[in-house]
């Protein structure tokens, strides 16, 4: 059975005006530049993301505090997102096709399962996979302990995401990785990675579907 890692902000919500809006609020509160729009925030955004904060000049020791003033201006405008085209159709495509779904994300689990459940998304996925603060660090062990406890083989594995972070993520596990555009980090970024950069989401679904080895 093939298993497929999904990220979720970013690669199936589609939130990254969201964290666009909410950096600026923070920008103009310190005094710093403003992003000009979400293609600026895309070749801006990185991880980890106090490196981010510390980029934008809101981190190092500002970065306790401006973390929450972040998700504080997030989660007064996440109700508005949408998932992103084409997402309920590719979870579909896969469950029919008798793959094993989990969500790896770094944000926080309580969010993760919040937002899944506005978007009735949650039936397809065997687990969520979140951390338990806000900081956005790595979600690499906690994959890992999850793909010990299933059993399953990083061979077996593909991570479906949209920041180089999935990228490295899936290297230390083993697992393939394709990267879709669109999401919190440019294109041109992705490629950086060496994996296959997808257009969209059934773009995605239809490289696993068509690998030899499925």
């Amino acid at each position: 059975m093939k298993t497929v890692l999904w990220d979720w902000n970013g690669t199936l919500l589609d939130d990254v005006w969201t964290g666009t809006e909410a950096m600026n609020v923070l920008l103009k509160k310190y005094g710093k530049p403003l992003l000009r729009d979400t293609e600026e925030y895309r070749s801006v955004f990185c991880f980890p993301v106090s490196a981010y904060y510390e980029k934008m000049g809101v981190g190092g020791e500002l970065f306790p505090v401006t973390s929450h003033e972040w998700m504080d201006e997030y989660n007064l405008r996440e109700g508005r997102c949408t998932l992103r085209e084409g997402a309920c159709e590719a979870l579909e495509m896969l469950k029919k096709a008798g793959c094993r779904q989990a969500v790896l994300s770094a944000s926080k689990r309580e969010n993760l399962l919040k937002q899944m459940g506005r978007y009735n998304v949650r039936p397809y996925f065997e687990e969520v996979l979140g951390l338990n603060h806000i900081y956005a660090t790595s979600k690499v062990e906690i994959g890992r302990a999850w793909l010990a406890e299933k059993h399953i083989s990083p061979d077996d594995c593909v991570m479906i995401g949209d920041t180089l972070h999935d990228a490295e993520v899936a290297k230390t596990l083993g697992c393939r990785c394709i990267l879709v555009s669109g999401g919190h980090q440019t294109r041109q970024i992705l490629l950086e990675s060496g994996c296959q950069v997808a257009e969209n989401l059934l773009d995605a679904v239809q490289r696993i579907l068509n690998s030899p080895n499925r």
